[in-house]
């Protein structure tokens, strides 16, 4: 197409072509429409210069790098989009383009002040789209226009870096329609109530994450226009105005989250018919939950706040999908009109003072609910046997009065998370549990079971985390078991599990409670991902530790302490590469420990404490310098450091290498040769010092006669007889 030098329109979208531009395309001087986007074009765009009558560009989502000055000539553009590539410079190059109705630059590395200062004379600008670049604070910088001729429409920076002052240049807009500054920090500046009072068309507003505080005020009149408001993660304060849902009754969305906000939710929430998620999650709200609350809401999240009284019934007609209540102190029973909600796919309820037993109506939705967490509450009963949800992937109880046998969750294959700990079930742990193919944190300590460890257990290929600690267990550990636990099948699970559900603004994060390094820790998804491990602690449990280890590698945290296992320690165990909590205190073990766990690397937590452990302790090089007595206190027949028994010097060495075991702790020539040289230079240092000195060679002499005197009388009177003196 470079011989057809008037052509005027050009678009080649998504045909993703992978070259260069032609040189050639320089000549394609007539062209005024030009649509490369979508491809895979690469180089710098120098072949841009001279399309000076060019009024649209679009070379959005390529691969084009440089800076954006070769497009400074172009002073007969209207629409410019560079988004998606790998541009840098400075936005001053486009002082000169005047003509300019709308500029998209997100995803690049372009040099932005958030005051927007450099393109105030461009009249006529209406968009400016330029997320994802580098936003700067430009408040000393000097420009020949101190005020914008533009009116924007739309304004969208939201991205990274310090703002400096909110920009005042917004001030000066009245026609703004969409405004998103999220992301930058803008160093406490007050909320700007001001775009809310000046622009009556706003339809958005996103100041997520801006460093701003202060009061939220609604402006003197009603927008109706505006349909989303998220202000979250700031510093706000104060009460959420009462008047809001007067105010803006249109909203769609609202999300007023992570900041300071007291006082209780306002009733005219109510009043919002329109809306459709409701975050006022992590602030310090009290009070009650509205009686009145918009039916067409999707998601309402009120968590980490001091909330209290009970769930109002008249929730019962709403078309939830995600409904979190987590962390306050709501109290009374779980309504059984939540059966009603067909739709909901999350439910929290974490952290309250909810107390009896789950409602039956709860099975009807089985084919909607995904996550469900009603941990650290008082709910009581046991465990409904119609808890078989086809869609169900999380379940968190623990912490609560449940009781009895496990008889739920038989026909939930996609069940990703089980965590049923601190409560008081018994019976044993069911087999079909194997047949949850899906399983990666399986939690069932602090309980009451009782019997085996099922084997069916190795079928979960997806198994990350299984703690059964502190339980009634018996019996041997399988010997599959060490080989169920695998890093890449189960972060592979993990990913595409669906853990982190988000549903409209909504996204679910619930941590998980396991123990390692002998400390409990809250862990989140994205730890867990890096999280993995067995906890079979603090049961009955017998027999030898498996030596069958193969895809156990990457293993994080290994708990058989206070059992009572038998047998050496493993020296298969040196194979765990990647572990950082080894506990097998409070056993019977017997036999050395093995020399090989000197390559841990990555060990922090040791201890083979109260066993029958003999020989001597490990060297201390590497992370075993770093393990103190507490590792190995409890073993009356092992010795060495950090122990204060010392290990005789013909005695076994379970830390050294085999050569130089076989010859002993240490080289025993090289020890007699030098024992020999320092008992000559010993006595050569007193000749020549009584030599020198008459005074300490008369008090020598002296005294070696004493001595001498003085044995041969307790000689003659203790041990000669008296026929010989």
């Amino acid at each position: 197409f470079c011989e057809l030098r008037k052509l005027q329109t050009l678009a080649i979208i998504n045909r993703y072509w992978d070259a260069s531009l032609p040189e050639c395309f320089s000549e394609l001087t007539s062209l005024k429409y030009l649509d490369i986007s979508s491809n895979n074009f690469f180089g710098n765009i120098y072949v841009f210069k001279n399309l000076t009558l060019l009024e649209y560009l679009d070379i959005s989502s390529n691969s084009f790098f440089g800076d954006i000055s070769m497009l400074k000539n172009l002073t007969s553009l209207e629409y410019l989009n560079l988004g998606y590539n790998n541009f840098f410079g400075d936005i001053s190059y486009f002082m000169s383009l005047t003509s300019l109705r709308e500029l998209r630059l997100s995803n690049n590395k372009i040099e932005i002040p958030s005051s927007l200062a450099p393109l105030f004379n461009l009249s006529k600008l209406q968009i400016i789209h330029a997320d994802n670049n580098m936003i700067y604070n430009a408040e000393t910088e000097m420009h020949s226009v101190d005020t914008p001729t533009f009116q924007l429409r739309s304004i969208s920076l939201s991205c990274c870096g310090d703002g400096g002052s909110f920009p005042q240049s917004l001030n000066h807009q009245h026609d703004l329609e969409h405004v998103d500054l999220s992301n930058i920090n803008f160093k406490g500046d007050q909320f700007p109530n001001w775009l809310l009072e000046n622009n009556k068309k706003l339809e958005l507003l996103y100041l997520v994450n801006s460093s701003l505080s202060g009061h939220f005020q609604l402006p003197s009149t009603s927008r109706r226009g505006l349909s989303g408001l998220d202000v979250s993660s700031n510093s706000l304060d104060g009460n959420i105005p009462n008047e809001i849902g007067a105010k803006l009754p249109s909203l769609w969305v609202l999300n007023m989250s992570n900041n300071f906000f007291g006082g209780g939710i306002p009733i005219s929430i109510g009043d919002m018919i329109s809306l459709q998620i409701l975050d006022f999650s992590n602030n310090k709200l009290s009070g009650g939950i509205p009686r009145h609350l918009p039916m067409g809401l999707y998601t309402f999240d009120v968590s980490n706040n001091q909330l209290f009284g009970d769930i109002p019934s008249s929730m019962e007609n709403m078309s939830l999908l995600a409904l979190d209540l987590s962390n306050n102190t709501l109290f009374g029973g779980i309504p059984r009109w939540m059966g009603k909600m067909s739709g909901l796919e999350v439910l929290l309820m974490a952290n309250n003072h909810f107390e009896g037993p789950i409602p039956v109506e709860f099975c009807k939705l089985n084919y909607s609910l995904k996550f469900l967490d009603l941990s650290a509450n008082n709910i009581s009963g046991s465990l409904p046997s119609f808890f078989s949800f086809s869609r169900l992937t999380h379940v968190y109880l623990s912490r609560n009065k449940l009781k009895g046998p496990i008889t739920s969750f038989i026909n939930s294959i996609d069940l990703v998370t089980l965590d049923l700990s601190n409560n008081h079930l018994t019976g044993n742990i069911p087999n079909w549990i194997g047949n949850l193919s899906s399983l990666s944190y399986l939690l069932l300590n602090n309980n009451y079971f009782e019997g085996g460890i099922p084997v069916q257990l190795c079928d979960l290929h997806c198994l990350r985390l299984i703690d059964v600690s502190n339980n009634n267990l018996s019996g041997t550990i399988p010997p599959c078991l060490m080989n169920t636990i695998s890093n890449d099948s189960s972060r592979a699970n993990y990913e595409n599990s669906g853990y982190d559900i988000s549903v409209g603004y909504f996204s679910v994060d619930v941590p998980i409670k396991f123990t390692t390094k002998s400390i409990s820790y809250f862990y989140k998804a994205t730890v867990l991902t890096y999280l993995s491990g067995i906890d079979l602690s603090c049961n009955k449990l017998t027999g030898e530790i498996p030596h069958q280890i193969q895809h156990f590698q990457d293993i994080i945290v290994l708990n058989f302490s206070h059992n009572s296992l038998i047998g050496p320690i493993p020296p298969a165990l040196a194979d765990l590469s990647q572990i950082e909590s080894l506990d097998l205190s409070h056993n019977n073990l017997s036999g050395n420990i093995p020399s090989h766990l000197l390559g841990l690397h990555f060990l922090s937590f040791f201890s083979v404490a109260y066993n029958n452990l003999s020989g001597t302790t490990p060297q201390r090089s590497g992370q075993f310098a770093t393990f103190e007595e507490s590792s190995y206190v409890g073993n009356p027949f092992l010795c060495g450091e950090p122990l204060p028994k010392n290990c005789s010097i013909d005695g076994p060495s379970s830390s050294m290498p085999k050569n130089a075991t076989d010859k002993g702790f240490i080289d025993m020539e090289f020890f007699y040769a030098s024992f020999v040289g320092s008992y000559i230079v010993m006595i050569l240092c007193i000749a020549i010092v009584l030599y020198i000195n008459p005074y300490w060679r008369q008090a020598w002499f002296y005294h070696v006669e004493a001595a001498t005197m003085s044995c041969y009388y307790f000689v003659l009177d203790h041990i000669l007889p008296k026929r010989f003196r």
